[in-house]
């Protein structure tokens, strides 16, 4: 299974192949058909608030309602978050995590379903590449 990071989201439904490999978004395209792919739900709170901010008005996303109803009729799975995976997000700090809390509570729904996290995050791929805790799927390689 393919926990896509909310980037990594927001290139395969625009389509945009200047981030990330064509092959790359053709397997993750077809991971969310074989319903092999997913997304933490608090990754649509993450794009909603991403499209309401004045700067990233450029980013041509449909209403965050409809490409959710979209994603997830296509095959991609919603892992909806936990009281245990919030508390596991937050002690990734013990473990030197950077702060942010949506990357942690990716990061925890990876890590605790067992998920290959695929993102361009540089914070992120240092942190796995450190701990050995994490495995990425490497969204610039084919």
């Amino acid at each position: 299974m393919i926990l896509l990071d909310t980037h990594v989201l927001v290139w395969c439904a625009t389509g945009d192949t200047t981030k990330m490999t064509g092959g790359r978004m053709d397997q993750i395209d077809a991971a969310i058909i074989d319903g092999q792919a997913a997304v933490s739900a608090a990754t649509f709170w993450e794009l909603e608030l991403l499209r309401r901010r004045p700067a990233n008005s450029s980013l041509r996303l449909p209403p965050t309602a409809n490409l959710r109803l979209r994603l997830l009729s296509d095959g991609l799975r919603e892992i909806a978050p936990s009281g245990d995976l919030m508390v596991r997000a937050v002690q990734l700090e013990d473990e030197g995590f950077h702060k942010d809390p949506m990357d942690r509570m990716i990061v925890a729904t990876a890590l605790q379903g067992g998920f290959q996290l695929a993102t361009a995050d540089s914070q992120i791929i240092t942190w796995a590449n450190q701990t050995g805790r994490l495995e990425l799927f490497d969204v610039h390689k084919d």
